[in-house]
């Protein structure tokens, strides 16, 4: 399909300017044959039969844009942007876009060259080149942005079918479980636990990231009402072990774990026990709660009614304090229950002496009715703090 200048018919003697760019376009398909050609020589993507596309009508409607803001037109946008929804539509990759363009650009340069060395308008030429990598940086700008915006829209589609699989499964009502399981990425067969995240008051949060339990075990996630809701499988209870502990040892937002699993049918109780175990860890604690690990907190998060009413019954004295004198007695308490009732321990934890820890342990006492040394007494103290911790004073 190659000319020689010979082809070339000279311009009259009236034409001046830019009027080569006007014979270049009067052979515009001749010119439209030799970018497909390039193109299909150079990029092999380019040759797939399947591909829905006319490769040609497209090279036309760019270099028709080209040549008219080459001559000074308004640019228009549309068929740069018709070629990078296209391209994406059809998988071609972007480098293989931007390259036609290249291509495009260099067989216009040599017709350039061919025709005004025949029509003596080797000056227009040269400014005309530089013109002509701004345009086609114009344009292939378009084109790429318009690729990404199909593909950002294709993610898009995507991720809410991967939410779609996942609720489903851990509804019970995915109509094809393994089908599901494995457009999630997870395996079909193995060890499974559900997972529940806490969900920032925007709405918005990013999911979850676990990289180095990801070593172990696939996670994908989706957002639920008023919280992240993940599923995390291996392909043995070994792996799933080692993911749960992965995210204990770098979790930095409240997680909740069901009990691991190997059937799909335990999908919608083990997203339950997640949800549960998120709910037993308390307001600013962050951490990995497993379902059971927490048997008081399961208990107290199960029925609000009569856990208000343990908290004002047993603690109504202390809360009846103000804010700090309640504080700093409850606070005692929980430092020493958690040193195991070490006094000399609690007092270490709060920076302060152990008769003061002795002191507010015999107030508690003395507004509750409940001493610490009596079992019972002591258990519904315990009850009573871990209660106030989960759900506060209401």
């Amino acid at each position: 399909m190659d000319r020689t200048t010979s082809e070339i018919r000279p311009l009259t003697p009236q034409a001046h300017g830019l009027s080569f760019l006007t014979h270049i376009d009067e052979r515009r398909s001749t010119l439209v044959d030799r970018i497909v050609e390039a193109i299909l020589r150079n990029e092999p993507v380019y040759r797939d039969p399947e591909l829905q596309y006319d490769l040609s009508d497209i090279v036309d409607q760019n270099l028709k844009e080209i040549l008219k803001e080459l001559r000074g037109g308004p640019p228009s946008l549309s068929p740069a942007r018709r070629a990078g929804r296209t391209k994406a539509e059809n998988g071609i990759p972007m480098a293989s876009l931007l390259h036609a363009y290249r291509l495009a650009g260099i067989t216009l340069l040599h017709e350039v060259d061919e025709v005004t060395r025949s029509t003596g308008e080797t000056d227009a030429a040269m400014a005309t080149t530089a013109k002509l990598w701004e345009v086609l940086d114009h344009l292939s700008t378009a084109a790429v942005e318009a690729y990404r915006e199909v593909i950002d829209e294709s993610e898009r589609r995507s991720e809410q079918g991967r939410r779609v699989h996942l609720l489903a499964l851990l509804s019970g009502m995915a109509p094809h479980p393994t089908d599901s399981l494995r457009i999630l990425g997870l395996p079909d067969t193995g060890w499974y636990t559900a997972l529940a995240s806490s969900l920032g008051g925007g709405g918005d949060d990013p999911e979850p990231r676990y990289t180095s339990a990801q070593e172990f075990a696939a996670i994908v996630w989706a957002q639920d009402v008023g919280m992240h809701i993940g599923l995390a499988g291996a392909s043995t209870l070994e792996n799933l072990e080692a993911a749960l502990a992965a995210i204990t040892a770098t979790t930095v937002v409240p997680t909740g774990a069901s009990h691991p699993f190997e059937h799909v049918s335990h999908l919608p109780r083990a997203a339950d026990q997640a949800r549960s175990a998120l709910r037993c860890l308390t307001p600013g604690e962050h951490g990995l709660s497993l379902y059971g690990d927490r048997p008081i907190e399961l208990t107290l998060i199960s029925n609000p009614d009569p856990v208000r009413y343990l908290i004002r019954e047993v603690l109504g004295g202390v809360l009846s304090l103000d804010s700090s004198g309640a504080n700093a007695l409850l606070d005692t308490l929980d430092a020493w229950l958690d040193a195991g009732g070490s006094t000399a321990a609690a007092a270490n934890a709060l920076h302060c002496h152990r008769n003061t820890v002795l002191y507010r342990l015999q107030r508690i006492t003395q507004l509750t009715g409940r001493r610490i040394s009596h079992p019972a007494e002591s258990a519904e103290l315990i009850i009573a703090l871990r209660a106030l911790r989960l759900h506060g004073q209401e």
